[in-house]
């Protein structure tokens, strides 16, 4: 019992260092704010951390399993086995290039600086220009030599040394995973400089990498125009999203609109159309009362999703448009028959969807973004089902209009009306004895 109390007993003398240190940090205040490079930190920062109540929630979404890449999650000690294989990794990319680790070096020094303000706290860390330089071409070179072993070459039968420890069919996931995680993220500058040296030219390597994810994700390469990506996450998002080079209208200013189950458009007149391989924002449409509604995004890896909803939210994307995307499906699919409306047959498929959208509701507020189209397709959505609502109604009242004036315009008809179903009635009476005292037991 007293070791509990002293263990939460104040120290005096600690508490006095620590209010010394906040003087200092207020003392200093308007220094920072009249520092120039404090107010374009964000501008600089986009390799952002995963705020802490959302690792705390649930780490496993947002913590590496098996290789760190980039500073944040440097010299985790579960995760420094698999250092051998990322220098076996820059070894075979140095072979198959026919270059030095001194040119890496050389081709990534004039952008030591920028690449290093993309990080968050550094300095705080101990980072320094030929530490970080060299941190750069090792998880960079381990990226391009994972992903042209497991996707390029392996039809071919090759396996590169880097990962023969590893098996693919048991591994490849879970590197891929960790690669696509936000704090496990390079800039894609080092991409670009990588491959340049490789090939004596500037390459295109959005076009490149385009071809590395080939097999997981539709082609990206059509989706920029002049700007690459900042790095592979944002990558993939371009790739589901779609959004670069979408052309978003200006949207008249809509309150937020109650998303309603599929059923209960269909019951509308709304026709639902699952369609596979297309990108969200560019997927979705709505003429003549067809949905279409693309459906790989639903198919996506927890993992994945959560790391790009905050990538997402914490960058200034031009529109929310995963969140807006999953809040659409979150209120559309709500059972499997809503599933099935987009052509998903399987009850086992059907209910992993609904489960994933479970999920998807612990981690995102369920809004659709105002710059995002999906937002007017609901509208449209919400009319359609107004306009049959009323169209029912209309129907109803005037079947109550025509009934009263037939049977309710004098009290003569409403007699004859009453004497007509109280005779029904006795006659339905006297039948259903007639049948009971039938078959009842004699005696």
């Amino acid at each position: 019992m007293a070791s509990q109390n002293n263990a939460h007993r104040i120290d005096p003398e600690n508490l006095t260092r620590r209010s010394e240190h906040l003087r200092i940090e207020v003392g200093q205040l308007q220094r920072i704010l009249d520092t120039p490079v404090v107010a374009k930190q964000w501008d600089r920062c986009f390799l952002p951390r995963v705020p802490f109540y959302l690792v705390e929630r649930n780490e496993n979404l947002y913590r590496p399993k098996l290789v760190s890449i980039g500073p944040y999650n440097h010299n985790q000690a579960y995760l420094k086995p698999m250092e051998e294989y990322k220098v076996r990794a820059l070894r075979m990319f140095l072979e198959n290039s026919g270059k030095t680790l001194d040119d890496l070096k050389s081709a990534l020094k004039h952008d030591v600086n920028k690449l290093m303000d993309s990080y968050k706290d550094l300095d705080a860390q101990g980072w320094d220009e030929r530490k970080f330089l060299e941190l750069m071409i090792l998880d960079g070179c381990f990226i391009l030599e994972f992903f042209r072993t497991f996707v390029i070459r392996e039809s071919d039968g090759y396996r590169d040394p880097a990962f023969v420890i590893y098996k693919p069919f048991t591994c490849f996931g879970d590197i891929l995973f960790d690669i696509l995680m936000l704090e496990n993220q390079v800039p894609f500058l080092v991409l670009e400089k990588l491959l340049a040296v490789e090939n004596l030219i500037t390459v295109d390597a959005v076009e490149h990498l385009d071809e590395c994810f080939g097999h997981l994700l539709p082609k990206v390469h059509e989706l920029y125009r002049g700007d690459n990506p900042i790095h592979l996450l944002d990558l993939v998002w371009t790739k589901i999203t779609g959004r670069r080079v979408l052309s978003i209208p200006k949207l008249p200013n809509i309150e937020v609109l109650e998303v309603k189950s599929a059923s209960t458009y269909k019951k509308a007149g709304i026709v639902f159309k699952g369609i596979q391989n297309n990108t969200i924002a560019a997927g979705i449409k709505l003429e003549n009362r067809v949905l279409e509604l693309p459906v790989n995004a639903l198919r996506l890896h927890e993992t994945l999703l959560a790391n790009l909803l905050v990538y997402e939210n914490l960058r200034s994307l031009e529109s929310l448009e995963i969140h807006s995307y999953f809040s659409l499906m979150i209120g559309l699919l709500q059972t499997v028959e809503d599933v099935r409306l987009l052509g998903i047959d399987s009850l086992t498929e059907a209910e992993m969807i609904l489960n994933s959208l479970k999920f998807m509701r612990d981690y995102i507020s369920i809004t659709i973004d105002t710059e995002s189209v999906i937002l007017l397709i609901v509208q449209q959505l919400n009319e359609y089902h107004r306009d049959s609502t009323k169209k029912w109604k209309r129907r109803f009242r005037e079947w109550s209009d025509n009934l009263n004036k037939t049977y309710f315009n004098n009290p003569w008809t409403v007699l004859s009306l009453i004497g007509a179903m109280l005779f029904l009635a006795f006659t339905l009476c006297q039948t259903i004895f007639s049948a009971l005292s039938y078959y009842s037991p004699h005696g």
